[in-house]
């Protein structure tokens, strides 16, 4: 298990990419190169993913795949850019499922995130030791500063479809439920759980049992 250093996990947004800080003789990350034909397609799916995000420059790539590749070590795969992968997986589970419906913005963005994703290597090949994908993963990061809560409530939703398809016996797919219902059935959950809480609180929900209340002369 590569050691992996938990400060490259924190969002793209607060990721020190200073190339002054970044090192400069990692091995094999010298021999990564990308066109600005490839570049220019980065900013741009950036600007579509979280629209105001400041274009990066090719040392700035450069400097964040150095520091990743130190990071790791001599470790084969990266954290960082794997939990990014599972979360472009739940955007793309998202998309396809006909069930969840999200604001036209939400989904434009996830869609520009996975057409990137989809329209060949990038600047950085997922086949490249270490550092495959980083842009990609990069790109994963701005988008999760707006769409976290959706995946969350996504997820949220996929869980409570599951168990309705557990307790009717009926498979998932075929669970009559969209993200209307659920989000009404989820309030309603959380309505009867807040009356419970109430009445536990009650002076009756406190008594010490029948043998308290009535006595036998």
């Amino acid at each position: 298990m590569p050691n992996v250093n938990d400060d490259f996990n924190r969002t793209c947004l607060r990721l020190d990419l200073d190339p002054e800080r970044s090192g400069i003789f990692t091995p094999g990350v010298s021999a990564v190169s990308f066109s600005e034909a490839d570049l220019q397609r980065f900013n741009a799916a950036a600007a579509r993913v979280a629209p105001g995000t400041p274009a990066l420059d090719s040392v700035q790539i450069a400097a964040a795949a150095r520091r990743l590749s130190r990071a790791v070590g001599s470790g084969s795969e990266s954290r960082f850019i794997r939990t990014r992968q599972r979360r472009a997986g739940e955007t793309r589970a998202l998309l396809a499922d006909t069930a969840w419906t999200c604001e036209p913005g939400l989904r434009a963005r996830m869609q520009a995130l996975i057409a990137y994703m989809d329209q060949g290597p990038g600047l950085i090949p997922a086949d490249v030791p270490v550092i495959g994908g980083l842009d990609a993963a990069l790109l994963v990061d701005l988008a999760m500063e707006h769409l976290r809560s959706e995946l969350d409530e996504y997820a949220d939703f996929c869980r409570y479809r599951l168990g309705e398809s557990a307790r009717t016996g009926v498979p998932v797919e075929r669970v009559a439920i969209d993200r209307e219902r659920w989000q009404k059935e989820r309030a309603e959950e959380l309505r009867l759980e807040r009356q419970m809480r109430r009445a536990r609180g009650t002076p009756y929900a406190k008594g010490v049992g029948p043998g308290s209340v009535f006595r036998v002369s």
